[in-house]
């Protein structure tokens, strides 16, 4: 769990000190509209490559493991269930280390890896219960990287006044639309036999987060009450 979690309370801030701070102060600057809506197209952007990451190495890796490669259904389910553990295992180290060099670097890091690996990871998969083990494992502890401090960085990204509805519209619009329609898009590109476009869909996202990461500000350190 990164620092600005522990420290600052919910993502909304809602109940902070923060929030009441801002309630009981005088009236609230008005923010300009166009910098809340570039906010909130960089935390869609930025989730897009996060979110169908996830849902594909979590819920759809082991579908395509039975399906496509004859692994046993136990033993692919024992598999992802292993490989998520050791990623949980991660996110104490990722979320401290962006506390040392800062939120951008590491999403950036994430989007560089796991547009790197994505294809590799998905032919190291065959019938065998440790080619998931392994290519999931690896998979998951790069995507930790923004699961630990995923939340972090969109509570530092909006001010308070307007944290909980921006979020609110801009994270589950980002994971319904990227990450709901993963495991379709991957099993369907595998039915029509171009499996590889699934891969290609995750590393387009990918850089749209490496982008998104690059124009968002560095936000290491910062108190609530100052965004």
């Amino acid at each position: 769990m990164s620092h600005a979690q522990t420290e600052h309370g919910t993502a909304t801030g809602e109940g902070s000190d923060v929030f009441a701070e801002e309630q009981s102060g005088a009236e609230a600057r008005t923010l300009p509209e166009g910098q809340v809506a570039r906010a909130v197209l960089l935390v869609v952007m930025m989730t897009s490559g996060v979110t169908a990451a996830h849902y594909t190495w979590t819920s759809y890796v082991s579908t395509y493991a039975i399906t496509q490669k004859g692994m046993d259904a136990g033993v692919a389910y024992w598999c992802s269930v292993g490989a998520q553990c050791v990623a949980l295992l991660t996110l104490p180290v990722w979320g401290r280390l962006s506390d040392r060099v800062g939120r951008r670097p590491m999403m950036i890091t994430f989007a560089v890896l796991m547009s790197a690996l994505q294809i590799p990871l998905t032919e190291v998969i065959g019938a065998e219960g440790w080619t998931l083990l392994v290519a999931a494992s690896v998979a998951l502890v790069v995507v930790a990287i923004p699961g630990a401090l995923l939340s972090a960085v969109m509570a530092e990204d909006f001010p308070t006044r307007v944290r909980t509805q921006a979020i609110g519209f801009a994270y589950p619009v980002s994971v319904a639309v990227f990450g709901g329609t993963a495991p379709y898009l991957n099993q369907l590109f595998v039915s029509i036999g171009a499996a590889r476009l699934s891969s290609f869909s995750i590393m387009l996202l990918c850089v749209f987060t490496g982008v998104a990461c690059h124009l968002m500000r560095e936000t290491k350190g910062i108190h609530l009450k100052d965004v």
